[in-house]
C-alpha cells in the first residue's frame, strides 16, 4: 500500500507545485515553499546510502536554503527548470552508461527484451532527455516573458499535456514498428511502473 501512495503523493506534490507557488508568492510568502523542498532534500540527503547521492541532497538543500533566505521570488520560479535538468541529467546519464533509462522501465515488465527493443529504448531515451532540456529553459524564460500566470499554467497543465502526447504518440509509434511484440495496455503499464518503479534507480 505505501508503494503506492508514495508515488500518487508525490505526484499530487509536482502538479500542485507551480498553483501553490504562484499563490504564496501573491501573498508574499515565496520562501515558504523552499524551506519545505530544503527540508525534504535535507531528509534525502541523510537517508541516502550512496555519498555521492547524499552530497548532492545537501547541497540542493543549501541552495534552495540560500534561495529562502535572499526571499528571491525568481528563484522559485526556477525550481520546475531545477527539476528538469535533473531529469535531463537522469536519463542522458544512462545513454552513456545502459542500459538506458527506458529500458530500465520496460525490463521492469519484460525482463528479457526481444532483438530490436534495446535500440528503440535508447532511442526513445533520447527522445525523453530533449524534451526535459528544452523545458528547462522554458520553465525559466516564461516567468521572465510571459509573467506567472503563463509560468504557473504551463508547468502546471501544459507540459503534462505534452508529456501525455508523447507518451500516447510512442504508444502508436510503437505498435506501427513492431506489429508483431506483445504490448501490454496502458493501465497494467501504469501499475507496473507505479509499484515497481523505484527499482530503476538501484544501481
Amino acid at each position: 500500500m505505501t508503494n503506492v501512495i508514495k508515488p500518487i503523493a508525490i505526484t499530487c506534490l509536482v502538479i500542485g507545485y507551480p498553483f501553490l507557488s504562484a499563490y504564496l508568492a501573491g501573498l508574499g510568502f515565496a520562501s515558504f515553499e523552499l524551506l519545505i523542498f530544503a527540508a525534504l532534500t535535507l531528509w534525502r540527503g541523510f537517508t541516502a546510502t550512496k555519498r555521492l547521492t547524499r552530497l548532492l541532497g545537501f547541497l540542493l538543500a543549501a541552495v534552495l536554503l540560500a534561495g529562502a533566505y535572499f526571499a528571491n521570488t525568481y528563484f522559485v520560479w526556477l525550481l520546475p527548470s531545477f527539476a528538469y535538468l535533473w531529469l535531463t541529467a537522469l536519463f542522458g546519464h544512462t545513454l552513456w552508461s545502459p542500459p538506458s533509462f527506458c529500458e530500465r522501465l520496460v525490463r521492469l515488465q519484460f525482463p528479457e527484451l526481444v532483438p530490436g527493443i534495446a535500440e528503440y529504448c535508447r532511442e526513445l531515451t533520447w527522445v525523453w532527455t530533449l524534451f526535459f532540456a528544452l523545458n528547462v529553459v522554458i520553465c525559466a524564460a516564461l516567468p521572465a516573458i510571459a509573467g506567472q500566470n503563463a509560468w504557473a499554467l504551463y508547468t502546471g497543465v501544459l507540459v503534462y499535456g505534452l508529456m501525455g502526447l508523447l507518451g500516447t504518440g510512442e504508444w502508436f509509434y510503437r505498435h506501427r514498428r513492431f506489429p508483431d511484440l506483445e504490448i501490454p495496455p496502458a493501465l497494467e503499464t501504469f501499475k507496473c511502473m507505479a509499484l515497481n518503479g523505484h527499482k530503476v534507480f538501484k544501481g
